[in-house]
């Protein structure tokens, strides 16, 4: 149980990490366009770009994780194909659960601790996702104050 839960857990920091850098990787950009003129005008073109590269980046940090962690199933020999290995950790990460595919009595912790390493990373996009809605939403309140 030991090596599984060390393993484990090296994995879920590692994949904090990578999060961390696409929503850094979010941030830069949305500086960027705060910094824009195109911020001021705020056409509804503009807010779906800003909130589509947003849920990209966040949900290709999401990708990127579930495919660290199916390397990692991988390695440890619980499956031989990536696509099987990246199909259980996306059941395992979303927390869905599905139960057709499990891995052996040794490594079944791995399942837990990248649910609820899904769970925290999905807290953190829906956090991020809040903000920058809320944002938009505060710039749209101040334009429209100022054209009044």
């Amino acid at each position: 149980m030991l090596l599984p839960l060390m393993l484990g857990g090296i994995t879920v920091i590692l994949t904090m990490f990578v999060q961390v850098i696409f929503v850094v990787m979010m941030i830069r950009y949305l500086i960027k366009v705060i910094a824009s003129d195109d911020w001021k005008t705020h056409s509804l073109g503009f807010d779906i770009l800003v909130i589509s590269v947003v849920l990209s980046l966040l949900f290709a940090g999401h990708l990127s994780q579930i495919a660290i962690w199916a390397l990692l199933f991988m390695s440890i020999g619980q499956f031989e194909d990536f696509s099987t290995a990246f199909y259980h950790s996306a059941v395992n990460f979303s927390s869905l659960g599905y139960g057709d595919i499990v891995m052996s009595q040794r490594w079944r912790l791995l399942g837990a601790l990248e649910a609820g390493n899904g769970v925290l990373m999905f807290g953190l996009s829906t956090g991020t996702i809040f903000s920058v809605m809320n944002r938009l939403f505060a710039s749209h309140k101040i334009n429209a104050s100022q054209h009044k």
